[in-house]
């Protein structure tokens, strides 16, 4: 993930602790909000920067409090001045932190954050924090939000383009906002001023399953294409080529250690021949060997880590695992490259050349006129498996000086199957029998991560656990699997079962609930509460295939009506059928779109009542 998305999501969750911990999140609110941004020349240094104010007028309408502040930087960014006026005088006993954002404090980026608390002594105080900012290199002014972390009363965003300036302004999510745009010209500067005033905007607050910021709230997005200041002409990202020889640029300056790197890739694929067994080799090797940290030092998060360095500490962001996968493969004679990739997160692609087009970096091996792409972030996935968050969207792939651009394989939920196939009887009150799971796709990748968390010599509690939903009654023995490490094929789980209680009797008749697992039982969706749309993990695909014998001296005398519900974005699917002594019970629960916005939250609603009324309706068996 880039620094900007990864940044953004610590601030959400900062202020998303706060919201919490106030009995009204709107306590809290800005007044008055602006962020001037005004593209400047350097004469000295000769390059253009951008010069950025930020003033935030902060209110409290109720009772007292203390909030948190922070501003975020880098180094292509510098805070110049900051200061803080509480009822209109200069806060003098708040002092700013400086400092790098770190994780767990022993690995940090190049990524800083000034923070501090703001106190509110009385209902209508008011705090003002102003903020003087220099972007060295104008392609790092990306987006800018017009909602922020409090409500806001009103937020104006103003970006000054002299003449010898061309930019793009994108704009996005403008809809049904109270947002005013405007264009004028300073004859003093020579300059278009692009001026955007918002009105009554709720609050950017995190929500769990939530899209990326930039699918929901409004923002613009700045590119800076080109400057030509007296004759001198700079180039940025005017197409996306601009933008694939930036990114490629920082990639070629990188020495990788070749003698290390070689003997690391003859150690891995030692005694495999078949180049493509090699090329899973290195990949799972990566996987498991390599741990993932959310981000790396580097320009302002994009200059990937050498990859001997990875391989030496063991760890690395998905900039520096892919360099070493990339750099492992080229060892064994494969065609590997590099590729800069925006995850689901983002809303972009590479149609607008940005540095906010990108949030990820993974490796691509050409093999048999074929496209491989290797996410070794994903643990326990395998080629030509796609974890959601990538398929389906546009990469680009280093090649040379020219830009080439493919798109991953949009997955299906076939992919992700997880399939449940139970063979019951009913001895008394408990229901017996032998079961078979079998998981393949992101449900394998998923079940193998969880499980694999744990200590070696817990690995087999932990899947019981993971299998039986922590329920004590769901007794499961002589548990048996395929390898627990495998990436190939599908994962299979058999075990005996011993459901004490799952059956109950009255009189001659005997009542079963055939359905454990229950998948979505009452996932109903608050749709006053709920705010933003909601993003699932996945393409779920949960299908169970039950098959109860009925006792001796029983007959079945009811089964529950089938479900049939089917929309674009899911299936739900249950059906029940009497042959002879047993009962065939079979459900399937896909999820086709993983992106269901608020104007689907009445269907999905609709289906989970259903759903969940259909799991406490049972079977009805009648001793004769």
């Amino acid at each position: 993930m880039n620094i900007h998305s990864y940044t953004l999501l610590i601030l959400l969750l900062l202020h998303s602790v706060y919201a919490k911990s106030q009995d009204d999140p709107d306590n809290i609110e800005l007044a008055n909000s602006s962020e001037t941004f005004e593209f400047q020349y350097n004469t000295k240094q000769k390059q253009v920067t951008v010069k950025q104010l930020i003033h935030k007028d902060f209110v409290c309408n109720s009772f007292r409090a203390t909030i948190p502040f922070s501003e975020p930087y880098n180094n292509q960014e510098e805070i110049t001045d900051l200061t803080i006026l509480t009822d209109g005088k200069k806060n003098r006993t708040i002092t700013p932190t400086y400092d790098y954002l770190n994780i767990d404090e022993y690995f940090y980026s190049d990524q800083k954050i000034c923070y501090f608390n703001i106190p509110f002594s009385k209902q209508g105080a008011h705090n003002e924090v102003n903020i003087e900012k220099a972007i060295r290199d104008p392609r790092y002014l990306t987006t800018v939000y017009l909602t922020d972390y409090y409500p806001s009363k009103q937020k104006t965003i103003s970006i000054i383009v002299p003449r010898w300036m061309n930019i793009d302004i994108h704009t996005f999510h403008f809809e049904n906002q109270h947002i005013k745009t405007e264009k004028t010209y300073d004859k003093d500067r020579d300059a278009d001023i692009y001026t955007y005033t918002a009105t009554n905007l709720p609050a950017m607050k995190k929500s769990s399953m939530s899209p990326g910021p930039s699918w929901i709230y409004p923002h613009i997005l700045v590119r800076s294409k080109r400057a030509d200041y007296k004759g001198e002409q700079t180039v940025y990202f005017n197409t996306t080529n601009d933008l694939y020889q930036w990114c490629h640029n920082l990639a070629s300056q990188l020495h990788p250690d070749t003698s290390a790197l070689g003997v690391k890739a003859r150690e891995i694929t030692a005694g495999i021949p078949d180049k493509f067994d090699q090329l899973k080799a290195i990949f799972y090797w990566v996987e498991e060997n390599i741990r993932y940290i959310a981000f790396e030092d580097g320009l302002a998060g994009f200059r990937p880590d050498e990859a001997h360095e990875v391989l030496r500490k063991k760890y690395g962001d998905c900039k520096g695992m892919a360099n070493l996968t990339k750099e492992l493969l080229v060892r064994c004679g494969l065609d590997a490259r590099l590729c800069w990739i925006g995850t689901n997160h983002i809303m972009y692609d590479h149609s607008i050349p940005s540095l906010n087009a990108d949030n990820h970096m993974i490796c691509a091996v050409q093999y048999n006129n074929k496209w491989w792409f290797l996410d070794a972030t994903e643990k326990y996935m395998q080629p030509g498996i796609y974890a959601e968050r990538i398929a389906g969207r546009q990469v680009m792939i280093e090649n040379g000086d020219n830009v080439l651009l493919e798109n991953i394989p949009v997955t299906t939920p076939a992919q992700n199957a997880r399939l449940f196939k139970e063979s019951l009887t009913i001895e008394g009150n408990s229901m017996t029998g032998k079961i078979k799971y079998k998981y393949n796709g992101e449900s394998k990748s998923d079940l193998l991560y969880n499980i694999n968390l744990t200590k070696k010599d817990r690995v087999q509690t932990s899947l019981e656990t993971y299998i039986t939903n922590k329920n004590s009654h769901y007794k499961i023995s002589n548990v048996t699997t395929t390898r627990l490490d495998q990436r190939d094929g599908d994962l299979e789980v058999s075990f005996d079962l011993q459901y004490p209680d799952a059956v109950s009797s009255f009189g001659k008749e005997m009542y079963i609930d055939i359905d454990y697992n229950k998948e979505y039982n009452n996932a109903v969706i608050d749709t006053v509460k709920r705010k933003t749309d909601i993003r699932f993990d996945c393409k779920n695909n949960y299908i169970t295939e039950t098959e109860l014998l009925i006792p001796a001296g029983y007959k079945m005398t009811s089964l529950p009506e089938d479900l049939h519900i089917s929309s674009p974005n899911f299936i739900f699917d249950i059906t029940y059928k009497a042959t002879g002594n047993k009962i065939t019970y079979r459900k399937q629960l896909q999820i086709n779109n993983t992106y269901l916005q608020k104007a689907a939250f009445g269907d999905w609603n609709k289906a989970v009542s259903a759903l969940s009324k259909k799991y406490l309706e049972q079977i009805t068996l009648t001793q004769q």
